[in-house]
């Protein structure tokens, strides 16, 4: 398998030792993306000194020094998330020249632990969907098949991670936007519990339930990511933990549901008890509520343009892109919607938010459940357009808890398929300890073929 395939846990200890070149690894994913980038839209920029730290990360490998756990691994940066010297886009083209005052606080932990920060990935612009378009890049596609969307909106770090682009992705998930594009790429995607993760040089789309999380190969790799960006994931013995099945968060697939009831058979075997819990009742069901991106996402976007960027190098506000008409013209009527009615319905939706927590609290207390199992999409993506995924995802982005994607097979064409645990706050450990138990059963990960003939 070639090295840019391969974990972070397979490649540290040969990059560290020097077996194996930091430089040359990351000329294999430059190769990889020269040769079909063009195809997936996943990279926006590719940073221009990656190739100075790779071949700093060998010397240092030489002389027996070693950075940190990520010690000349190639990771890619959704471009809401600020790499200093590169714009942080956001996918607008009103951002193109958005110069950050300095790296994101979790870009600069990646690299103090020996990431190269190989480039900026396409992502749905502003962040604002499931599927991955923006006015700078276009769509990203699935490279399992690519006449469907990614997901969204971290699409371009989820494709650049599955196809070898790069060895690891950084996110950020408001609704699903880690998660959902985990599921449709075949990896494993940890959302963190809000307000864990510090998320300074991240760009806002609803601070009351944004995160910055990792996309990964493994679950181990997501563990590693997730503590070096500041949480902890020990791992510990999965036998009499309890998980709660969300069959009606299923959905009609049947592929889906196989998967689904697959990766409960795989806990059950590794001596995890499988419960069929009431379900949530339907009043509490994130479904067509108005949402805390409407209330809280065009004052959270205008204070950053204010105080993230160097001066004149971005627009002032929401309304000077608006009036440029420098966004994806699809935006238009929801960022006029948002900027006339900011912050109108906040406290009602927080109080929903409230509500769904408790909601659940009351399911796990009475069933005496650890987490909560469901399909991360109800459906898979037939087009480019945003697939009807479903509200589980938003369970964990209104309660606050975290939640941990993993694959659990494909369907038979071959797109992968991601189921979801939840837990409660600060369970981030626990969810990695079932996730690793599912991974294990289903065995080595998909990768797409990436023959140019599917794509032309």
């Amino acid at each position: 398998m070639s090295a840019r395939h391969q974990t972070i846990a397979e490649l540290a200890p040969r990059l560290a030792s020097g077996t194996l070149s930091a430089e040359a690894l990351l000329d294999e994913c430059l190769a990889a993306i020269a040769a079909h980038d063009r195809d997936l839209g996943a990279i926006l920029a590719l940073v221009p000194d990656a190739r100075a730290e790779a071949q700093a990360c060998d010397r240092e490998a030489r002389e027996g020094r070693v950075r940190g756990p990520l010690h000349g691994v190639p990771i890619v940066v959704k471009d809401n998330i600020d790499v200093a010297g590169l714009p942080t886009t956001s996918g607008c083209l009103g951002l193109s020249g958005a110069m950050p005052h300095r790296d994101a606080v979790q870009v600069a932990r990646l690299k103090a632990a020996g990431a190269v920060i190989l480039g900026k990935t396409n992502l749905s612009e502003f962040s604002f969907e499931i599927r991955s378009r923006s006015s700078l890049g276009g769509d990203v596609r699935n490279p399992f098949a690519p006449y469907v969307t990614s997901g969204g909106s971290s699409g371009g770090s989820a494709v650049a991670v599955a196809a070898g682009f790069a060895v690891a992705g950084l996110g950020s998930d408001t609704g699903g936007s880690i998660r959902v594009p985990a599921a449709y790429n075949g990896l494993v995607g940890l959302r963190p519990s809000h307000d864990l993760l510090d998320k300074t040089g991240v760009a806002p789309l609803a601070p009351s339930t944004d995160t910055v999380a990792p996309l990964a190969r493994s679950v181990a790799d997501a563990a590693l990511l997730f503590e070096v960006m500041g949480g902890a994931a020990s791992f510990a013995p999965i036998e009499r933990r309890r998980v709660g099945v969300l069959r009606q968060a299923f959905g009609e697939n049947r592929e889906i549901a196989a998967a689904c009831e697959r990766a409960c058979a795989i806990l059950a075997d590794a001596g995890v008890e499988i419960v069929d819990p009431a379900a949530l009742p339907d009043e509490v069901l994130p479904i067509g509520r108005p949402h805390i991106v409407d209330a809280e996402f065009a004052d959270a976007f205008d204070a950053y343009l204010a105080a993230n960027f160097l001066p004149d190098t971005a627009p002032h506000d929401l309304a000077a892109i608006v009036a440029e008409g420098s966004h994806l013209p699809d935006y238009r009527d929801d960022l006029e919607r948002r900027i006339r009615d900011r912050a109108k319905g906040r406290d009602a939706v927080l109080s929903y938010h409230a509500d769904l927590r408790t909601a659940l609290e009351e399911m796990m207390q009475a069933h005496r459940l650890d987490a909560l199992l469901h399909p991360t999409s109800m459906v898979l993506p037939e087009t480019l357009d945003n697939p009807k995924g479903g509200w589980a995802p938003e369970l964990a982005a209104c309660s606050g808890w975290p939640a941990l994607g993993v694959p659990a097979g494909a369907n038979a064409q071959g797109l992968p398929i991601g189921v979801e645990l939840l837990g409660r706050a600060r369970s981030e450990g626990m969810l990695l300890d079932l996730g690793a138990a599912i991974e294990r059963g289903i065995g080595p990960r998909r990768r797409p073929s990436l023959a140019l003939s599917t794509y032309r």
